[in-house]
């Protein structure tokens, strides 16, 4: 929550809704003072530069999912497809707050906040996805027949995706038309993917009876 009295709070949440925006490098810290309507000098008294600021951004923002993850996993008593669905939706919500351009922007103008980003992905699959998919097994929603490691690294690739707009780079032109248009809008899609598939089993039961 934000305290509109305390000037290190304005300061995040306003640097947070230009950095998401406009992107990182496009916003400088005069840009920021003036928007706050504060000096530069003041800014100075809080946070030692700008990727200082986007750190602090990076972390409540990665600590908020994890949050909201992590309470929503130890919820014995919501069932696990409405698990599911709510922390996709929650982490596609929060994704739908960045420009699709930030995370390229700051992997190549902000190495420590790229690498603090990385470890909240590698986080979010490898421990919190591998602990949802634990339950699922253990109350029969998720099929015994599949590799467990083999869905943890498919998210995880889908993480990357979305986390590393340098792949998107190597897609043809054609496929990109249908492509999301935000990270938000992708992660959903993928999820869709991994729990639903890409088959249409009624049709399948169709022209098989």
């Amino acid at each position: 929550m934000v305290n509109p009295d305390n000037p290190r709070d304005r300061i995040i949440a306003e640097a947070k809704v230009m950095f998401f925006t406009h992107g990182y490098s496009k916003v400088l810290m005069a840009d920021l003072a003036k928007r706050l309507g504060m000096s530069k000098k003041t800014l100075y008294q809080y946070f030692s530069g700008k990727e200082d600021i986007l750190n602090v951004i990076i972390k409540q923002h990665g600590q908020d999912i994890q949050h909201e993850v992590e309470h929503t996993l130890a919820n014995e008593q919501m069932p696990f497809p409405e698990k599911i669905s709510h922390i996709f939706s929650y982490v596609a919500t929060k994704l739908h707050d960045i420009n699709p351009g930030f995370v390229l922007d700051i992997k190549k103008n902000a190495p420590s906040a790229w690498q603090q980003l990385q470890k909240y992905k590698a986080d979010a699959a490898f421990l919190r996805f591998t602990t949802l998919l634990d339950e699922g097994y253990r109350k029969g929603y998720v099929r015994t027949d599949i590799s467990r490691t083999m869905a943890v690294l498919l998210y995880a690739s889908a993480l990357e995706t979305i986390l590393n707009p340098d792949f998107t780079e190597q897609v043809p032109a054609e496929l990109l038309q249908d492509m999301p248009k935000t990270p938000g809008a992708v992660f959903d899609g993928l999820v869709k993917i991994i729990f639903g598939g890409i088959l249409d089993t009624k049709a399948i039961e169709q022209n098989n009876s």
